[in-house]
């Protein structure tokens, strides 16, 4: 993976692998083609920069583009090098415009400078005999002088996203202390240049913020936590200080706003869950790596060099202690345990997971990727968004983006589990992990209770003179005991497994505060599997603001399997671009009537009057019994996006 890397060869969001370069050829976005720009001719002295960048930024550029190695080839980071269009490092930051032309996706650019690969090349780096490590150590160095010459402060497509600022930092970061810790050694100027960068990222995230006291995301954590790893990176000033204590004052805010009491996350999504958790997990145990001085030195901060909203509280109001090896209170540990509890929980048996509401392959830091090794002719046959010539013999590595294992695995960590297998990111756990406690959680899943009928409950619900519509699907006969049901009634998601089965049922918030950002028409949906094999699964998300009727197709009411009526949506929301994130309003007010460790009896009103919905796991099936006026069977969805940008067609 590496050596495919420093050859800037990538495959993100449904990319397929390709060399990115200026003046490349690209495959178009269903039909969408634009020119890739020209090619550049790179000389040392870095006079090609002047077409590049504001005449300003140019003599800093300049300097630091003499640092790159003679030969390296530069990345156009302003590029979409899926449709082609490109960007410039001219425009003012705020002035960067997306959404406003198909199949242009801001988020490749977006994604290739969040830099995720860079930690890959210092496990090379640790990996590679000792005459060939150094290729792995330059070419970390070059591609960050790269981007710093070629994206000045606050100009250009990469300063536009404050979100993308903080995680692309702290994948410099991570990699660097990485390189470092395996004996990696830079010369002065690089690292005269690299933590200034730092500083620029940080003086950038804390004047930028993505705050609202309304609705905050996993974009303003994802500021939150960028701005604490540049803040711990820099040495201690008034500034950085006060960057550090609001970061520290701001995970746990955020940690009881974006997460509910059971661990689950607020988003209505269990691809943001994971992005979400990996943030907070991270952040907390890097915060903890603190040494003793700067500990002392935050704990004298000063309010008055905080000047942006929300405030800096004073120290003797925060709920952060320095003093403590861990930082953060007990109920802060115990709710991130939670939130990877309900990873583990979600988990099939082959560690990938059920989707639900949106993916975008969105991670803060991949340490320990998952790929799955295939043929090209496989992966250009399987997905629908590869239109490249398959070469014969070749192999190509398909990023699993489902595979959410490490989660569990942390959860194992923080627990103080044996089980614990052993890989590149488990280590790194383990180490940074040292100074937390054990955590203790009491088991989630459901007890038996033989006090209620099902039958019962519905004779008294108002089903008389409502059409239905039943499904019956078989499974290997088991007693009813074997069943456990895992509730999480924050998200609204509940998980059903046995030996032979695994389920999941969708009702309850529309997530993100009634907002529904990330969430999809799904209320009252199942996922299925049964001995392994997807029975129903949801369709993913494929795309967002590139064409925008494809988002709305993928979270639509008729794209999940689900109470369908004359074509109408659950929850509505806008048309067009201004509609992309968010509900008109929420419509379903999703309920849970009745719930046991093998049967779940649910409602909403999404359609101007209540439909039913009764799941029950009886011996030998899976048995589901739909109730509502003039309601219709759903239609499988014809294809499947396990992965932002991925698309296969779903056969049957």
């Amino acid at each position: 993976m590496a050596n495919l890397f420093r050859t800037h060869t990538f495959d993100l969001l449904g990319s397929g692998w390709c060399k990115v370069y200026y003046g490349m050829t690209v495959r178009g976005v269903e039909g969408n083609v634009y020119p890739a720009g020209d090619v550049v001719s790179a000389d040392h002295e870095g006079r090609w920069l002047s077409v590049q960048i504001p005449s300003a930024n140019l003599p800093y550029a300049k300097k630091v583009w003499t640092l790159v190695d003679r030969g390296y080839e530069p990345i156009p980071w302003q590029v979409d090098f899926k449709s082609g269009y490109t960007w410039s490092a001219k425009t003012w930051y705020t002035e960067i415009a997306y959404g406003h032309l198909p199949g242009v996706d801001v988020k490749v650019p977006w994604e290739l400078a969040r830099m995720q690969h860079l930690p890959m090349l210092a496990r090379a780096f640790r990996m590679a005999e000792d005459a060939e490590r150094g290729v792995y150590m330059r070419e970390f160095r070059n591609e960050i002088l790269d981007f710093i010459a070629l994206n000045p402060p606050q100009f250009g497509v990469n300063w536009r996203c404050t979100m993308d600022v903080g995680i692309r930092v702290s994948n410099w970061l991570v990699a660097y202390d990485l390189f470092k810790a395996f004996g990696a050694s830079f010369d002065d100027a690089f690292e005269r240049i690299l933590a200034s960068s730092v500083y620029d990222h940080g003086r950038h995230i804390i004047r930028n913020l993505e705050y609202s006291p309304d609705l905050r995301s996993n974009h303003y954590l994802s500021d939150i936590v960028g701005l604490l790893f540049a803040a711990l990176h820099l040495p201690s000033t008034d500034e950085t200080d006060a960057w550090l204590a609001f970061a520290l004052q701001e995970m746990g805010w955020e940690m009881t706003h974006e997460f509910h009491e059971d661990g689950s996350n607020f988003e209505g999504s269990t691809s943001y869950h994971r992005l979400s958790t990996e943030l907070m997990l991270y952040g907390a145990l890097f915060a903890v790596q603190m040494d003793r001085g700067r500990r002392d030195r935050v704990k004298s901060y000063r309010c008055t060099f905080h000047h942006v909203r929300p405030s800096l509280n004073p120290l003797e109001k925060q709920d952060f202690d320095l003093d403590r090896d861990e930082i953060f209170p007990e109920w802060f540990w115990e709710r991130l345990a939670k939130a990877l509890r309900f990873t583990s929980d979600l988990l099939h048996e082959d560690g990938t997971i059920s989707q639900i509401g949106d993916n975008d392959s969105g991670r803060f830091l991949k340490l320990h990727p998952v790929y799955d090794i295939v043929s090209e002719q496989e992966a250009v046959a399987k997905y629908m968004n590869l239109s490249f010539p398959a070469r014969e013999n070749a192999l190509y590595y398909d990023e699993n983006i489902l595979n959410h294992e490490h989660l569990a695995e942390a959860y194992r960590i923080l627990c103080h589990h044996d089980d614990v297998p052993l890989n590149f990111e488990t280590i790194v756990l383990q180490l940074l992990a040292k100074k937390i406690p054990a955590i203790s959680l009491a088991s989630h899943f459901m007890s038996a209770r033989n006090d209620l009928c099902v039958q019962e409950f519905l004779d008294t619900l108002p089903l008389v003179g409502l059409d239905r519509q039943e499904y019956h699907f078989p499974k290997p006969k088991e007693d009813i005991s074997a069943i456990r049901c895992y509730p999480y009634a924050g998200m609204g998601i509940y998980i059903f497994k046995s030996s032979h089965l695994y389920m999941t049922v969708r009702c309850g918030e529309v997530g993100q505060n009634g907002n529904g950002g990330h969430a999809h028409n799904d209320q009252l949906s199942i996922t299925l599997r049964i001995d392994g094999e997807d029975i129903i699964v949801d369709p993913g998300t494929y795309l967002y603001t590139p064409l925008p009727e494809r988002r709305d197709e993928f979270r639509a009411t008729a794209a999940h399997f689900t109470i369908q009526k004359e074509g109408l949506e659950q929850n509505p929301w806008h048309p067009g671009q201004v509609g992309l994130f968010s509900m008109a309003h929420e419509a379903t007010f999703a309920k849970v009537l009745l719930l046991i460790k093998n049967a779940i009896v649910m409602e909403h009103s999404g359609f101007g009057e209540k439909v039913y919905r009764v799941v029950e796991i009886l011996e030998n099936e899976v048995w589901i019994r739909d109730f509502g006026r003039n309601i219709t069977k759903p239609v499988p969805h014809r294809y499947f996006s396990g992965g932002y940008g991925k698309c296969t067609r779903v056969r049957g």
